[in-house]
């Protein structure tokens, strides 16, 4: 519901309020902490209730409907002597979809004496649009006389509340109707529904309160008007009527506000001069300031609120025109309906501070109050928990990821271009040292070395003939021709030993599978497998950047291998790594410990999950401080 639509029903739900009090005296009994679904109970009147005809209920339907926002159709039906419902005394607007909801709505209210709720009802002939039905009985002298029902917009439960509450206050109208009806009362109530739309159309407690008095006033014929509010314990003079401003310094000001304070300590209308009934009253601040005013009477209204009473309306008069019992009558049921709509402006004034205050106490209320058990006693349960372990020490530990590596690792590469000639390992297996791993094609060395043996045989031959010969020349340059070709039969025999690729030491091959790949073509310095000791290794943890800070090498903790959950293995801390790692938008370091304890069953490349021991911390904190530490470091990083 839109902002000024919920005004307009909190405004018309107080202008029906003020028409609800009888002339002569209360006869509602309204409790502030009634369910909204309740009915409103009231007291009998003193005259037999009339019944209810047809033009007053086609009235009172189309005021009630004008003044309830997104009413899409709206019924009262009579109900009879027996108990059951009669047809519709007036429809509005006027006849049409969804007469046979509302009154369905309207016969299960009346079985149940209650208003009801019905939302999300579809109507129309397809069904296509949907309404919430709202229906209540209204009761004349404890009997219900008649049932309306109307279709509203779909809206909130709370708004929903709102608009059943606004129709069961108009029920309490409409019983005043019945009884009221003499040409008089028509005249006093259309006042006092002018009176109330003026005041509702101040935004400032003060404006309301001039407006009040100045027309009360006239109405009364009454020399002067005062409205006072409550500050403290004190009462503090507000309007004066006809003045603009006053000096509340004056000594009439400080009398006006003793006798307020007069009638609001004893919680009574006061009248000056009393009738026999007010004898038990005091009335000494009234007396007092009737002679200043040249012996006056004066009638003292308290002002009652929500939470209590706000303040008082004093009236004064001629001596020679005392206050009747009728308009003291009527005036105190006025100011018990002002005083709610002059308590809401100045709660609406107050500052963010005091509104704090307020719904600081509500809530305290709330807690401690019997209602809610359930939620209270899960509060509690929370807090005693909260309690004990922030009293609880605890072992702080660290989790982190783990993975296995080897100690060293060897990398065997392909030493020239050339093809598998077979595979012996792949990744998994144990080697031993020496172990002949893999092996390629060595036929073009071969061949090569076979042309530099017989290139080796033909200048070995020439150098035997220039020996015999005697031929130093020719002997120097065999001689060098030999020793080349030499070497290059020394780097042809090392590459083709270099085609076995063997274990350097004992160990695991960790990478590398040619035994799919026989005669593949290899380059020279590609990788072709990894090797790494058998029994030698480290852990790798992945410590979180929150964490790293509590990580050095005194810190010792378990680590547990996914692959063998069953067992756990001691580590010791052995190096933090300076530089941070970023993968995945995660940023961890990587911290370097030592297995206690070496076992046969763990392999390279083995993942798992670390945890070293930091500290005895509280419970409490232990299982919070990651996200205080966020939190802490998110507000600093919005300035907060």
């Amino acid at each position: 519901m839109p902002g000024n639509v919920r005004f307009k029903t909190v405004s018309n739900f107080l202008k029906q309020k003020v028409v609800t009090e009888q002339m002569h005296s209360p006869s509602i009994d309204v409790s502030k902490d009634a369910p909204v679904h309740g009915e409103i109970t009231q007291k009998s009147h003193p005259s037999s209730s009339t019944p209810l005809s047809a033009d007053l209920g086609k009235r009172w339907l189309d005021w009630q409907c004008s003044m309830i926002a997104g009413l899409i159709r709206g019924a009262l039906y009579q109900v009879t002597d027996q108990d059951e419902l009669d047809l519709a005394i007036s429809v509005w607007p006027s006849a049409g979809e969804g007469e046979a909801l509302l009154e369905t709505a309207a016969s299960a209210a009346l079985k149940e004496r209650r208003g009801i709720l019905r939302p999300q009802q579809a109507y129309e002939s397809e069904k296509n649009r949907a309404c919430d039905l709202i229906a209540s009985p209204l009761q004349i002298d404890g009997k219900p006389v008649a049932v309306v029902a109307a279709m509203i917009s779909t809206r909130s439960e709370p708004q929903q509340q709102a608009v059943l509450q606004l129709i069961q206050w108009g029920g309490v109208w409409l019983d005043t109707l019945i009884h009221r009806q003499s040409e008089d009362q028509e005249l006093t109530d259309a006042f006092t529904l002018e009176l109330m739309s003026s005041v509702l159309s101040y935004s400032a407690s003060r404006l309301a309160a001039m407006e009040v008095v100045n027309r009360l006033a006239e109405k009364t014929n009454c020399e002067r008007v005062s409205i006072g509010f409550r500050k403290g314990l004190a009462i503090r003079l507000q309007a004066l009527s006809h003045l603009a401003s006053f000096d509340p310094r004056t000594q009439l000001v400080r009398n006006i506000e003793a006798a307020m304070e007069e009638a609001v300590d004893q919680a009574a209308v006061l009248v000056y001069p009393g009738e026999s009934e007010q004898a038990s009253l005091i009335t000494r601040a009234h007396s007092e300031l009737s002679s200043q005013q040249g012996q006056g009477a004066i009638c003292t209204l308290p002002l009652l609120g929500r939470c209590g009473t706000i303040g008082a309306i004093t009236l004064e008069r001629a001596a020679d025109r005392p206050f009747d019992e009728e308009t003291v009558a009527w005036g105190g049921a006025l100011a018990k309906f002002i005083g709610p709509v002059l308590e809401l402006k100045q709660r609406e004034e107050r500052s963010i501070w005091a509104k704090g205050i307020a719904a600081f106490k509500g809530l305290a209320a709330g807690l401690l109050g019997a209602s809610r058990l359930k939620l209270k006693l899960s509060l509690i349960g929370i807090a005693a928990a909260l309690i004990l372990l922030s009293l609880i020490d605890g072992s702080y530990k660290v989790t982190a990821p783990a993975n296995i590596e080897g100690e060293s690792r060897q990398l065997l590469v392909a030493p020239q271009d050339g093809y598998v000639k077979q595979a012996e390992v792949r990744a998994g297996d144990v080697v031993k040292q020496g172990q002949l791993i893999a092996a390629l094609d060595d036929r073009n060395l071969q061949l090569e070395r076979s042309k530099w043996l017989s290139e080796r045989n033909k200048i070995d031959k020439e150098y035997q003939e220039a020996l015999a010969k005697r031929e130093r020349t020719e002997l120097s340059v065999s001689r060098a021709q030999l020793e080349q070709v030499d070497a290059e039969l020394s780097l042809i025999e090392e590459k083709i030993a270099r085609t076995e690729l063997r274990a350097p030491f004992d160990g695991i091959v960790l990478n590398g599978d040619l035994s799919q790949a026989l005669g593949s073509p290899v380059e020279t310095g590609q990788v072709l497998f990894e090797v790494a000791p058998r029994d030698r290794y480290r852990v790798v943890l992945e410590v979180d950047e929150h964490d790293v800070a509590d990580m050095n090498e005194s810190r010792s903790g378990q680590l547990i291998i996914a692959a063998l959950p069953q067992s756990s293995f001691a580590i010791s801390l052995e190096q933090v790594k300076p530089v941070a790692v970023s993968e995945n938008g995660h940023n961890f370091f990587r911290v370097e410990a030592n297995l206690i304890e070496p076992s046969k069953l763990l392999r390279p490349g083995m993942r798992g999950v670390a945890k070293v021991e930091i500290a005895q911390r509280k419970l409490l904190w232990i299982w919070t401080h990651t996200v205080i530490d966020r939190l802490r470091l998110w507000a600093w990083s919005v300035g907060l």
